[in-house]
């Protein structure tokens, strides 16, 4: 019900670390560690208020249909009641950890708007996945301020355009796993009505496209050699996601893609070298 294999998705909070050189600092991501703890659990808050909304929609998915809430082996007011306590112990976490400033604001901000894609946005085409983009923004600026770092244009740019992407690569697998066990489109979420593959495919690429432009141009921007070398993997890694995404439902589950694809698992590990030895020179 909380699904912890979604967690990894915090890791956003530590994008920082990388734009802002902070990579190599142990003080840095003991900083980070309440921030990392609270949003997980707030997103599981989410999550669990997410299926209890759309409890009629989720036994119609293939996959969805298995939750325990969907199934009916956690009640409707046992889920809630998690969600409660998971959302109270994060916010007096934050609190402690950071005080009723910045930090806390956001996370606020973050459950509210998991809160309203549940009841408004997520029927709703693009503004589905935009909102949901948002919320990948609010951690990326959460874990800035968690570190002392402000948040600049570049980090917001590239991580709202790489979340789009993320994004609507799963409601295209989302498309192609309905019409290949011919079932009916929309049944378990009312927005993939409004999508065609026609349009996700020039969404794929224009978000693809905002991605590799806005990083290739901080890159630029920064002129560290190493900063430079990590073109390479960002480019492959992109493309081995849009060469999955129009090739089959696998991008359905982003969160598993790691465990599929070497391509993909070898341009993150590329990345995090090139990062690393552009802050060697820093120590």
């Amino acid at each position: 019900m909380l699904r912890p294999n979604h967690w990894v998705k915090s890791g956003f909070c530590l994008a920082a670390l990388f734009f802002g050189g902070r990579f190599l600092s142990v003080e840095s991501w003991l900083l980070l560690l309440p921030l990392l703890v609270s949003i997980s659990l707030l997103s599981s808050a989410g999550y669990i208020v997410n299926d209890c909304l759309n409890l009629e929609e989720d036994r119609h998915h293939p996959r969805k249909r298995r939750r325990p809430i969907a199934s009916g082996e956690v009640g409707v007011k046992s889920a809630l009641l998690s969600a409660g306590i998971l959302t109270s112990f994060s916010l007096f976490l934050l609190c402690y950890a950071y005080g009723v400033k910045e930090v806390f604001f956001l996370s606020t901000g973050y459950l509210i708007l998991t809160c309203l894609y549940s009841v408004l946005f997520r029927s709703i085409p693009v503004l589905d996945v935009m909102t949901l983009s948002i919320g990948f923004v609010v951690r990326v600026i959460s874990g800035a301020y968690a570190v002392g770092l402000p948040p600049t244009w570049w980090l917001v740019g590239c991580t709202y355009s790489l979340a789009l992407l993320l994004g609507f690569g799963k409601r295209r697998g989302e498309l192609v796993l309905f019409r290949k066990r011919g079932e009916n489109v929309g049944g378990t979420r009312k927005a993939l009505k409004g999508y065609s593959f026609l349009l996700l495919d020039s969404l794929l690429a224009a978000s693809a496209l905002a991605c590799v432009g806005t990083y290739v141009a901080f890159v630029v921007v920064r002129g560290n050699f190493f900063l430079g070398l990590s073109i390479v993997p960002v480019l492959s890694g992109v493309s081995d996601y849009i060469r999955m995404a129009w090739r089959s439902e696998v991008v359905e589950t982003p969160e598993t893609l790691f465990l599929r694809s070497p391509v993909l698992l070898s341009s993150v590990g590329g990345w995090l070298a090139c990062v690393l030895f552009s802050q060697l020179g820093n120590f």
